[in-house]
């Protein structure tokens, strides 16, 4: 296995055809020697955290943050937040108890978390790697990766992957050419 890409952003790259993946930008969770699994952030639905806690509360709920694809595999709800709690605010974290996400004594997560400006994505399935299956993707050029700031996992997913292949076209550049030069789009010349 090669270094932990864990926290960091793949970007599919122009040359990613398989439609799950086609312009996605996926956040590591989790990359070690037995695979990696991750969430899609630009790929939002129009199902609501509000729709979510209705049915699951029989309440109604005014959130109309959506809830994102994660990927095509099935798995549990993850709600990927900054932790508030910790005193590095920009960390990034993730649960996958839905108990806990919409109900406390002191009212859903989502609730409070939005009272004390945290943020947070909720995501339905994730993207997942068996072991060296993501090696060989990004040996074979189907994801760059992304030192993205954690500020990326809540940014406007319309225009995320188009920004981020444009930074790290800036990157690549970079390494050989005074950086006040290069055009904020790499493609014009």
């Amino acid at each position: 296995m090669t270094d932990s890409i864990k926290g960091k952003a793949l970007v599919a790259s122009p040359y990613l055809t398989e439609r799950n993946f086609l312009r996605s930008v996926v956040y590591i969770l989790r990359h070690d020697a037995e695979g990696a699994f991750g969430v899609i952030l630009n790929r939002p639905t129009d199902i609501s955290v509000g729709d979510l806690l209705e049915r699951y509360l029989g309440q109604p709920s005014e959130n109309a943050e959506p809830i994102y694809t994660g990927g095509p595999v099935d798995g549990p709800l993850l709600v990927v937040h900054n932790s508030a709690d910790r005193a590095d605010v920009d960390a990034i974290d993730f649960c996958e108890d839905l108990g806990l996400f919409v109900a406390t004594d002191q009212g859903t997560l989502a609730d409070i978390w939005q009272k004390n400006d945290c943020k947070y994505r909720c995501f339905d399935g994730y993207s997942g790697w068996g072991e060296g299956q993501l090696e060989s993707e990004l040996k074979a050029g189907g994801w760059l990766v992304w030192n993205a700031p954690p500020e990326t996992v809540f940014a406007d997913p319309e225009s995320m992957w188009k920004e981020a292949v444009q930074q790290i076209g800036r990157d690549i550049l970079a390494v050989r050419i005074d950086a006040s030069r290069i055009p904020i789009d790499p493609a014009s010349n």
